[in-house]
């Protein structure tokens, strides 16, 4: 066994980052000088690993140890202790009543790093490994802090994994170089096209970035998991625990704030850093605790933005989700496939997102994927009117008149038509919201906007936001819209695209991400392909759902996450919400993809003014060499462009274009692939506002999500992302 002398004891409890906290939290010095002994403990089965020597040594000198901890509970093989350190240890174990299993799984666990460099194969491998060197010393700490509650036990483990999380990402680096070790799972570095020898140098491969980008994900998650563990009888005793989490936590966001920008030199706290942290922790356990609902297991129904987004958000703050989808793909309504005939992903509809999306915008950056998205910066859209009449609505970079820049620089409007819109703004913000039950249009007369403002600014506006002309949109989903986007900063109007397949932007995080949590203490989630048929109700409450196959589902929560139409049919049809759902109508947009042999505009996207073809989105390849020009063609409203045949509708399109594009005058189409949606948003007028229900249902472990319900927003990508949000925090 390596050398336990009383000089290296010492030195290696001076030197132990706990000993601060241990002190500093308020720890009796009987409890701090147990503590110091279990850490020593620790220390030295680490150095063992650590130090030079064969792996036959090693392993041979953590035997004697698994035999000397047998002998302090009198078991077969055990031995009695033999130096001042195992004396010491027996002393702790018998007078804090330490169990025996955690220090054996703290050998087993150092006992993963013999045998040089390695990398586990999946999340459950690692967790496996963070279990020994973490989590079991949580737990034998726990005993010797005089914790009673069962609970307590639960968020050992749960701080241990996120400490040993932390500890792995800020040494990704300085691992590979001084140990030659990867404590990272194979499959996740294979996701995100990251090799072991990438993180030599990680800067050299910007995969790296999203990889590590996963590991403080999964360190976040078991921070707000701890924070749902803490039994309040053993809230005081905790208090080292908490230091130490705050510590951690700490080195673990300023890690995510250098844009994870890790090299051989690990981020440090400073001694003024550890006191401001020390005092907030304090400070905040003199405050009452907040009611938090305990880590559930959550089943969420539908794979489109809502149900992603209540799963991540799920996820994020401390619950395991796997999320229930019928189809092969993520997205729901907002999502892609290939092409057949051009090998060209497409989207089931071409979304355009804004810089006020900010529920989406969190979504993004829990799954750290903004380098997919493009960021405009500030409204920009180029316009044009029939005879080839070109406009633009170009927002100016200086709150609060960026408006301003761009209603006098947009040709469409005359003074008197700027000057209301300008006095529309003022009117919002003095209050000039719509009354109950108002249409858009009736509420926009009344605020004196004129025809030619309707015109080239609100019709537009209503049509593409609401899927609803004026005359019967709900001036009250207007206003919202308006508020957020054209009457906000200046980033919250600029208009943000994806740069991939709407698919493939939650592609491959989303499945990897739910997967990340894999252990034997809580196995992880995921994406399933499949059909939910059933809920089982049980008075107020569900007791599980019922795939298409026959597969039962056990979860501690639902979350339904589905279209208004398929929500009705899930829950009991004399509901109230089933009931309402059941009344709601839906609305149609028809997308139009054509593939060209020609170039008919310079920009990536143009409104088209006093047309069906509101949008036209150039999605031609950047390296494209085959002299196909893609052009999707979004039409809200389109009315009976819905009954018309692929060639009626390619001919009068073609015919439409022309007004617009002379170079579209004798294009030839190669290729059409049209997609018809005709419940692609709910209908967003003031009728349909009482029929959508709040998240909150009559069981009390099933929450709503979905564009559809009563965000106060309409059927967007906001929406359906705010509605997960929502269906989350109603959970607790």
């Amino acid at each position: 066994m390596a050398s336990t002398d009383d000089k290296q004891q010492a030195q290696a409890r001076k030197q132990s980052n706990l000993a601060l906290a241990f002190k500093l939290a308020g720890l009796d010095a009987e409890r701090r000088r147990a503590m110091e002994v279990f850490y020593t403990f620790c220390r030295i089965a680490d150095d063992i690993v650590d130090e030079g020597g064969s792996d036959e040594a090693k392993n041979e000198a953590l035997d004697m140890w698994r035999a000397t901890i047998r002998g302090y509970y009198g078991v077969d093989g055990g031995t009695p202790p033999h130096d001042d350190i195992t004396r010491e240890m027996a002393e702790v174990v018998r007078k804090y009543e330490m169990p025996m299993a955690p220090l054996l799984a703290i050998i087993d666990g150092c006992a993963m790093d013999i045998g040089g460099q390695r990398v586990y194969a999946n999340a459950a491998e690692l967790h496996r490994y963070c279990y020994g060197v973490a989590s079991a010393v949580g737990l034998g700490s726990i005993k010797i802090f005089g914790c009673k509650s069962p609970v307590s036990e639960e968020f050992a483990v749960a701080l241990g994994y996120a400490l040993q999380f932390t500890n792995i990402l800020r040494d990704v680096v300085e691992d590979y170089h001084e140990l030659g070790r990867i404590y990272l799972p194979r499959d996740e570095m294979e996701a995100f096209g990251v090799k072991p020898e990438d993180l030599a140098d990680p800067s050299k491969n910007p995969n790296c970035k999203r990889l590590f980008h996963l590991q403080y994900f999964r360190a976040k998650h078991y921070f707000n998991k701890a924070r749902r563990l803490v039994a309040s009888e053993d809230r005081m005793a905790l208090k080292a625990a908490f230091v130490m989490g705050a510590f951690y936590e700490e080195i673990l966001e300023k890690t995510k704030e250098s844009n994870f920008q890790i090299t051989r030199q690990r981020y440090r706290l400073s001694k003024w850093q550890k006191a401001k942290l020390l005092r907030r922790a304090l400070r905040d356990l003199k405050k009452p605790m907040p009611p938090v609902a305990r880590p559930l297991r959550v089943a969420v129904v539908g794979g489109g933005i809502a149900g992603i987004s209540a799963a991540m958000e799920a996820t994020l703050s401390g619950h395991i989700a796997t999320i229930y989808e019928s189809r092969p793909m993520l997205g729901g309504r907002a999502s892609s496939f290939r092409h057949p005939a051009t090998g060209v992903e497409i989207d089931y509809g071409h979304h355009a997102m804004f810089g006020c999306y900010r529920s989406f915008l969190r979504l993004v950056d829990i799954l750290g994927i903004r380098e997919k998205l493009d960021f405009a910066g500030r409204l920009d859209v180029p316009y044009c009117s029939p005879g080839f009449r070109k406009s633009r609505l170009k927002a100016g970079t200086t709150a609060p008149f960026h408006l301003l820049k761009a209603l006098l620089g947009f040709s469409e409007l005359s003074l008197t038509d700027r000057w209301a819109v300008i006095r529309f703004g003022l009117a919002l913000q003095m209050g000039g919201r719509p009354n109950a039950g108002e249409t858009a249009s009736a509420w926009l007369v009344r605020l004196g906007q004129t025809k030619g403002a309707i015109r080239a600014l609100w019709e537009p506006f209503c049509v593409a936001a609401l899927n609803e002309p004026l005359e019967v949109a709900d001036a009250a989903l207007l206003e919202a819209t308006a508020r957020r986007t054209l009457f906000g900063d200046v980033e919250d109007s600029a208009i943000l695209t994806s740069k991939v397949g709407l698919s493939a932007l939650f592609t491959p995080e989303v499945d990897v991400y739910l997967r990340a949590l894999d252990s034997a203490q809580a196995p992880g989630g995921g994406v399933r392909q499949a059909r939910v048929a059933s809920f089982d109700f049980s008075g107020d409450s569900v007791k599980g759902m019922k795939l298409s196959d026959g597969t039962e589902v056990r979860a501690d929560a639902y979350i339904l996450a589905a279209q208004w139409k398929s929500t009705a049919s899930l829950l009991p049809e004399d509901s109230e919400i089933s009931v309402s759902a059941k009344q709601i109508q839906g609305r149609p947009i028809l997308n139009l993809h054509l593939f060209v042999d020609r170039r008919i505009m310079e920009t990536p996207l143009t409104g088209l003014l006093d047309s069906p073809l509101q949008w036209v989105f150039d999605r031609t390849k950047p390296d494209a060499s085959d002299g196909l020009y893609h052009y999707a063609i979004t039409m809200s409203c389109p009315g009976d462009w819905m009954k018309l045949s692929t060639e009626e509708l390619v001919s009068n399109t073609c015919r439409e274009l022309e007004k617009f594009f002379p170079e579209a005058k004798d294009m030839s189409v190669k290729h059409v692939f049209p997609l018809k949606c005709f419940d692609a948003t709910f209908s967003a007028r003031p009728e349909t506002t009482p029929l959508r229900p709040d998240v909150v249902t009559p069981w009390k472990n099933l929450v709503l999500a979905g564009d559809w319900v009563a965000t106060g927003l309409p059927a967007t990508i906001e929406g359906a992302a705010q509605s997960g949000q929502m269906a989350v925090q109603a959970l607790g």
